[in-house]
């Protein structure tokens, strides 16, 4: 079940603005809608990336105990931006929450989870990077990014679109201490990919 498009800046509801198409936040303007569902299913993830002009994102394998707890996306058709909520326990302890985006530059989705004013990261890629994952078999350097103390946060680059990994807290990064592997689920949806209910920070501004 689909529920109403929100902000992908901020996940305040959107408007439509009077004699316009445009869909309008009254904190940003005019914004790519983010489309998110309520009910997550496999068919759910397999729709969303029959036509997406960006990767879909997952750890493989799966961190023991996490499983799939959301799929947003925005831009219609073929998704320009999609988010991937995934939680489960933290390497530390506790619940923990990973938020993968892939998104084309200027969509402003990365920014939103990382809680950071631009659209785009900026001149915060560049010199060492902090971290890295594989992405699809190619290595995607990750930098750090400034953002609130309870998360981390951050972002490089893979297949030529913005590569956002946040966490929730901020120790639960983690999880890029061992070599994280990630697959796109547009090559395929595995039936047996572990789903449950939306995670907290599943929109941004959470």
């Amino acid at each position: 079940m689909n529920v109403g498009p929100v902000c992908p800046r901020c996940g305040e509801d959107l408007v439509a603005r009077p004699g316009s198409d445009e869909a309008w936040c009254h904190l940003h303007g005019a914004v790519t809608p983010l489309h998110h569902t309520a009910v997550l299913g496999h068919d759910t993830l397999s729709a969303v990336c029959a036509d997406a002009r960006v990767p879909a994102w997952v750890p493989d394998p799966m961190p023991g105990g996490w499983a799939v707890t959301g799929v947003a996306w925005g831009g219609e058709p073929g998704a320009r931006g999609i988010v991937v909520d995934c939680a489960g326990p933290a390497p530390l302890g506790g619940p923990a929450e990973l938020v993968l985006v892939a998104e084309e530059p200027g969509t402003g989705l990365g920014a939103g989870y990382a809680g950071l004013p631009w659209l785009d990261p900026g001149e915060l890629v560049g010199g060492p990077s902090t971290a890295a994952v594989t992405a699809a078999g190619q290595r995607a350097a990750l930098w750090s990014v400034p953002t609130a103390d309870d998360r981390s946060a951050l972002v490089g680059e893979a297949f030529g679109v913005w590569l956002w990994l946040v966490t929730w807290p901020a120790t639960a990064a983690w999880l890029l201490a061992e070599d994280l592997v990630l697959v796109d689920l547009r090559d395929r949806v595995p039936p047996d990919l572990p789903l449950g209910p939306p995670g907290e920070h599943f929109l941004p501004g959470a």
